[in-house]
């Protein structure tokens, strides 16, 4: 291998140190993002237990104590949710307020999980440019060696050509494994900004529900009727009755029949007057 390095000339040394700066781009990048590498779904439970007991201090010492961009990214809010309740803000500040904290800081966690993967992808794309420069500069030198010699054998230009190949080989095999590792670091990083992301919205979604539980509900008010609604009096019993009398719903008395004048008597027959 170093014999071949060696006869690939300058150019195979420049190709060996930018695959060397690759290899160690990738052992840091996937040191690093193994480290920040947590379960987010259990992060927020603790969270929301917390939040639930209305200990805000003690949801911002769990986010503290864990590593990585996650929680980072709620401990961010939750200082926020902090702040703009103790100066008095409404609910939908408040809201407003942890969202705009948590996305500035998002453009952090990015920068952070993307460091280095530009020189990464420099590497890639620069190495088969070195390979070609090498097989460039081999081509010249078989020719040279011919123009020198005056005919062209094999042996004139078999060096120049075995330097070219040589360069060429290189920039591809170290183009092809930094483009893949770029590839997988910046698979990864997206799936980190989705977390952040996700993490984010259940945040807020149950910063508000935890509100919403320790805020005592307004007791409904029973409608009261007015007094033009009020019920109608009732009409005033009936006076009491006299002892004695008769009730007033009772019959009336028949009225009572006065008897049939009675036949007129008998003319008494007088006795005859005599003569």
């Amino acid at each position: 291998m170093l014999e071949l390095i060696i006869h690939g000339g300058w150019a195979m040394w420049v190709i060996v140190g930018c695959s060397i700066f690759a290899v160690a781009i990738s052992l840091e990048r996937w040191q690093t993002l193994r480290k920040i590498d947590i379960d987010s779904e259990e992060l927020l439970d603790k969270v929301s237990r917390a939040l639930e007991k209305n200990n805000v201090s003690g949801a911002i010492a769990i986010c503290n104590e864990t590593p990585g961009p996650v929680a980072e990214t709620l401990g961010i809010g939750l200082r926020k949710l902090t702040f703009l309740e103790k100066i008095g803000k409404k609910p939908e500040e408040i809201e407003q307020g942890i969202v705009d904290a948590m996305e500035e800081h998002s453009a952090h966690v990015v920068s952070f999980l993307e460091r280095n993967l530009t020189a990464l992808a420099t590497v890639a794309s620069m190495a088969p440019i070195l390979g070609m420069m090498g097989t460039v500069i081999g081509m010249i030198k078989s020719f040279g060696n011919v123009s020198r010699m005056g005919n062209m054998t094999p042996a004139a230009v078999a060096g120049g050509i075995s330097e070219a190949l040589v360069c060429t080989a290189g920039g591809l095999v170290v183009a092809a494994i930094a483009t893949a590792m770029y590839n997988y670091f910046t698979t990864r990083v997206n799936r980190f900004v989705l977390q952040v992301q996700a993490a984010g919205t259940a945040l807020v979604e149950r910063v508000l529900h935890a509100q919403s539980q320790t805020t005592p509900a307004v007791p409904s008010v029973a409608k009261v009727a007015s007094p033009a609604q009020a019920q109608a009096p009732r009409p005033a019993a009936a006076a009491p009755r006299p002892a004695g009398a008769a009730p007033a719903t009772a019959t009336a008395a028949p009225k009572r029949v006065a008897p049939a004048n009675p036949p007129a008597a008998a003319a008494t027959p007088r006795p005859a007057t005599e003569g």
